[in-house]
């Protein structure tokens, strides 16, 4: 990567405002399917009201923008935030103990919880980060590959009308829009020209919704029937509530959080050819620690970096942190206009997952990119690389493989994120770091006998 002094200005470009406001609303739509996931999620195991389902969700918006704006501008003085393009939204990690702890607390516990991860979070960030050297190019290279990867099935089962994972029986219809959004999109990358180009992803989008309109495939019922005003203020549920168990769950899900956000803030340092040091990823995870406090006061959920936004800073070409924080601020605006928000919920799943196959495959790539400078030719590395990717695949491949596993344990292992990470870093030690020094310690000692 380059050094800082040689690479800041794309990162730090202004765009002209036509530009920027069609590039931000592309980091939007791809990022909105997963900011509503876990909030919906969340209600449906719970139970909660519609009209806790909207003061959730859009709490979760407003959060998000928040987080983002942060994140993008960081705060004068204080170290915190990463100052890169990165989008921030609610992290599926949380949702197996937001279940656990909602179904005996309620609200007020989960957002006990949450404050309190957010505090652990915003407070080991700076230790966490000395950590770094522990990310050499053939951990990140793999950490980021398997980002991709693991993110594949969720673009295949948006293209098959999001029926769920493994054998489904998939519409005529819903993949014959899928693979034409697909199409589209790659079609437009290779012809298109500038702003066009650029903008790749939002026409494959707004195309793929406008094409499934005319053949009656898009639901706009919930535009009608959202709100066209949410007031979203702290503590609207009521004031947080704090225990033992339920901080400790919500600690083990930040820290899968962090094993994956640390591997996302590189990736995105690759993309922009900005390099993430030990002082970046604190100033990073600090402001992910401080949104998530924000999260649990705002009546919303733990944060994390969203990795298919690492997929449209490649596809794009664009890598202004300006052009996020201006979707920071769209996100803000949503939240406040639950009919707006609709709007962007009324994209169909298979065009989604068309627009996702590509953003998912240049995650991939940059990963890929990576890990052809290290040597694999050394069989150390090709075993790193080889088992890392592997390991990762288990949850991937088959969902329950963890089940008969503590329930702690597995909402640690259930990440195919922090399976392939952790296994790439222990498998680095072992063949690169370990096998480096008992030379040396065996040269030291005859010397020291002799």
């Amino acid at each position: 990567m380059n050094n800082d002094k040689d690479d800041g200005a794309s990162v730090d470009e202004v765009l002209p405002a036509q530009q920027t406001l069609m590039l931000s609303l592309q980091h939007l739509l791809a990022a909105y399917a997963s900011l509503a996931v876990t909030p919906l999620v969340v209600a449906s195991a719970l139970e909660w009201s519609p009209s806790e389902v909207t003061l959730i969700l859009s709490a979760c918006l407003v959060t998000s923008g928040l987080c983002t704006l942060i994140q993008c501008l960081g705060i004068l003085g204080t170290g915190i935030g990463v100052k890169l393009p990165v989008v921030q939204g609610t992290t599926i990690a949380a949702i197996p103990p937001l279940i656990m702890i909602g179904s005996s607390g309620g609200f007020n516990a989960m957002f006990g919880a949450t404050i309190v991860a957010g505090l652990f979070a915003f407070l080991v960030a700076p230790y966490w980060s000395r950590m770094l050297h522990f990310f050499p190019p053939v951990v990140t290279g793999t950490v980021i590959a398997v980002i991709g990867l693991s993110l594949f099935p969720v673009a295949i089962m948006w293209m098959g009308g999001g029926g769920g994972f493994g054998p489904q029986e998939v519409a005529t219809p819903d993949m014959v829009l899928g693979l034409a959004t697909m199409l589209f999109v790659i079609t437009v990358i290779k012809f298109g020209r500038g702003i066009w180009a650029r903008t790749a992803i939002l026409l494959g989008l707004v195309v793929g919704t406008l094409v499934a309109a005319l053949f009656g495939l898009v639901d706009f019922s919930n535009v009608g029937q959202a709100e066209w005003l949410a007031v979203v203020y702290p503590f609207a549920m009521g004031p947080p509530t704090f225990s033992l168990s339920a901080s400790v769950a919500m600690i083990l899900a930040m820290v899968v959080t962090m094993v994956e956000s640390t591997g996302d803030y590189i990736a995105i340092g690759e993309v922009c050819d900005k390099r993430v040091d030990q002082r970046k990823l604190t100033a990073g995870l600090r402001a992910e620690g401080l949104g998530t406090v924000l999260g649990g006061i705002m009546n919303s959920f733990p944060y994390t970096t969203f990795s298919q936004n690492t997929g449209v800073l490649r596809v794009s070409g664009v890598k202004s942190r300006w052009v996020v924080a201006v979707c920071g601020g769209m996100m803000i605006l949503l939240g406040f206009f639950p009919k707006l928000s609709a709007i962007a919920t009324s994209i169909p799943l298979p065009v989604l997952g068309g627009c996702g196959v590509v953003l998912f495959g240049s995650i991939t790539c940059t990963g890929l990119k990576i890990i052809g400078r290290v040597d694999l030719d050394d069989n150390g590395n090709l075993i790193i690389v080889g088992v890392s990717i592997g390991m990762a695949m288990i949850v991937v491949c088959n969902p329950t493989f963890f089940d008969a596993l503590p329930d702690g344990l597995r909402s640690v292992l259930n990440s195919a994120i922090t399976l392939g990470g952790i296994s790439a870093i222990l498998l680095n030690l072992l063949f690169n770091v370990l096998a480096r020094k008992a030379p040396a310690d065996r040269s030291g000692l005859s010397q020291e006998r002799g």
